[in-house]
């Protein structure tokens, strides 16, 4: 009896190693598809296949004739690393903390990220090689297989499934700088003359015609051409290796773009891309959209990882927000696509909008910023934003065109189907409200519903959480009954709008961030009352919140007192250790209109300030980039409202 075990003890042993090295599962599986991920940069849907008619881009349009084409595809945010932190996890980058550009917030070990749950399934993962998840994911070793310029799927083992992401960067916005463009023409990449002669762009109506725009358009179109060479390349060594007839393959952009008011802004040039997935005959069951047709229905880069996994046959967690549109976890179409955009660069900024695929929405909560003053990077790499910007300050900008540079009304409405560049503002139409009510309400409910901590500002966040705090992550807090998010979205909703009523219940509240949009809506809609102004004072002496006491000073400089405010702004930037209140306060010295009062020395202060070991803002490259500018252009000043 016991001599017939022993086999049986035997074969146990073997499946327990076999299962414990995840031999058994990788080699047992069923037949999954391949897929392969190509993504570009900063581009909206310029594409032949999407009816741009000077477009030179064969291998795309080859592809576009055998694949699904979605026409209402979009990035929830107008910018890299924020997007691909919602792609990575499938939830909104202003649910999980990764909605300000450049930060680094700690996540919560419940937060899904689409490699691991492929690795676990069994699938070979590499990413070539951008990572840029604007969260501690860039530098997690257990993320992928492979992660670096020379991953490549062909290094799995036999029958191994294999999900493997080729990024290409021809297309990003510092492509476009001179000397890059130098350097793709001695390399005989593009062409010595633009392919498209300049002369016959046709210009969006928000830009002024001149030959910087007009030349930077053409050169773009270029560089468009040249990452579809590159698509190319990656689809004819996928049919070399005999993988093709198992591979599904997804092209898109990683957000639209590149020129000035596309990438960062929260219009359909920052955020729809082109999206372009073809399914092998094999795998032609995952969709009821035949190859070569177009998908109309709407689409965000929330519903790429669920989708992903559905068509893999993995498990989707209950937490991912987004939905499946492939596969057999397939979901019905989405009424509305949301976006964000924070900060996405150097300039604190607040927008939430939202579209049912004609008509889009805008809520600005920080309606004094200009879009155009936001950052300066755009500047230092593109000669269009530097033409625009000359041509705005000389006067010799239209009506739209010098929107870009002035005050955000705040609230936005357009009709993308008459108004496919977002320019007229049809808000205040009587025809318009109803829909503008009903889009408002939509996204109050999505915000509250997914815990939007937009509303929080930045450098309180990192007060409120962290390592020995209540809330080790942003999202716990989120979660939680110390963050009562109906009533905070009321009161930054009823501080920017038209008047300053409720605005001093608002200073005295109890909750933080409430006393933060309280401050804002007086800097905001500036009252002069003795009862405000002692209430800005207390804040600016007692509140514990750095960033409360900032924006109280702010308020105070437009409000009458500019001599507490700046004495008060200074003091912050001077004790401060934290790369964020930095940030805030070399803000509030502008918008408070004191900064005139700042030395060449103050100055190179700030650019010498040490932090404290381990800082997250300390080597954040945003403060640095204020402060360099204000020294490059002293004793002028830097324009920003």
């Amino acid at each position: 009896m016991s001599n017939l075990h022993l086999p049986v003890k035997g074969f146990v042993v073997l499946l327990v190693l076999l299962l414990a090295e995840g031999v058994l599962a990788k080699e047992m599986s069923p037949d999954r598809p391949n897929v392969l991920w190509i993504t570009c940069e900063d581009i909206s849907p310029y594409l032949g296949s999407y009816g741009f008619a000077q477009a030179q881009t064969p291998n795309l349009d080859r592809l576009a004739k055998r694949s699904i084409r979605y026409t209402q595809a979009y990035a929830n945010a107008p910018v890299c690393a924020v997007a691909r932190s919602t792609i990575l996890s499938g939830m909104h980058a202003s649910s999980i903390g990764t909605h300000q550009m450049r930060s680094k917030v700690p996540l919560p070990e419940e937060i899904p990220v689409y490699p691991k749950l492929l690795r676990d399934a069994g699938y070979y993962c590499t990413n070539n090689s951008k990572k840029d998840y604007n969260s501690p994911y860039n530098d997690d070793p257990e993320l992928w297989d492979e992660s670096s310029n020379t991953a490549h799927y062909k290094n799995r083992r036999s029958d191994q499934p294999f999900f493997a992401v080729f990024n290409l960067t021809v297309t990003h916005e510092s492509q476009l700088s001179e000397s890059r463009i130098r350097h793709y023409v001695e390399n005989n990449l593009i062409p010595e003359k633009p392919r498209i002669d300049p002369r016959d762009i046709e210009l969006p109506p928000y830009h002024p015609d001149l030959p910087e725009i007009r030349e930077d358009w053409a050169r773009l179109h270029d560089l468009i051409t040249l990452m579809d060479k590159q698509v190319g390349e990656l689809l004819d060594e996928l049919e070399e290796a005999g993988l093709a007839d198992n591979t599904v393959v997804f092209f898109y952009s990683d957000h639209g773009g590149q020129l000035s008011r596309s990438k960062r802004y929260i219009y359909n040039g920052g955020t729809q891309v082109p999206l372009l997935i073809h399914l092998p005959y094999k795998w032609k069951q995952l969709s009821s959209v035949p190859a070569g047709a177009v998908d109309a229905s709407l689409v965000s880069f929330v519903d790429l990882a669920p989708t992903l996994l559905s068509i893999t046959g993995c498990e989707i967690p209950d937490n991912m927000q987004g939905r499946a549109f492939l596969g057999d976890k397939a979901e019905k179409s989405p009424d509305f696509v949301h976006f964000i955009r924070d900060r996405m660069g150097e300039r604190y900024d607040f927008s939430r909008a939202i579209t049912d695929g004609r008509y889009y929405y805008i809520r600005n909560f920080m309606p004094h910023r200009p879009l155009g003053r936001d950052s300066r990077y755009g500047y230092q790499v593109q000669a269009n934003w530097r033409a625009y910007e000359a041509a705005y300050e000389a006067g010799k900008t239209n009506e739209i065109q010098s929107q870009f540079y002035e005050r955000k009304p705040l609230e936005q409405f357009f009709d993308t189907e008459n108004d496919p560049w977002q320019v007229y503002n049809v808000v205040e139409q009587p025809a318009s409200k109803a829909r503008v009510k009903s889009l408002s309400k939509e996204l109050d409910r999505w915000m509250v519903e997914t815990r939007d901590v937009g509303l929080i500002p930045e450098p309180m966040v990192h007060e409120l959480i962290g390592a020995g705090k209540k809330y080790r992550t942003l999202h716990a807090f989120a979660q939680s009954s110390d963050y009562p998010i109906q009533k905070i979205l009321e009161a930054a909703k009823s501080a920017t709008a038209g008047s300053s009523e409720n605005l001093l219940a608002y200073l005295t509240d109890k909750n933080p961030i409430i006393r933060y949009w309280g401050a804002y809506g007086i800097f905001l809609h500036p009252d002069q009352r003795n009862s405000l102004q002692r209430q800005l004072k207390t804040i600016v002496d007692k509140d514990e919140f750095a960033a409360n006491r900032i924006m109280a000073a702010q308020a105070l400089g437009v409000v009458g007192d500019p001599d507490t405010a700046f004495e008060a702004i200074m003091r912050e930037a001077h004790a401060t250790d934290n790369g964020y209140v930095l940030l805030q306060a070399l803000h509030a010295f502008q918008y408070s209109h004191t900064d005139d009062r700042l030395s060449l020395d103050h100055w190179k202060a700030f650019k010498d300030k040490e932090f404290e070991s381990g800082d997250p803002g300390s080597d954040l490259g945003y403060p640095q980039r204020i402060i360099e500018d204000a020294i490059a252009l002293f004793p002028k000043r830097r324009k920003v409202y």
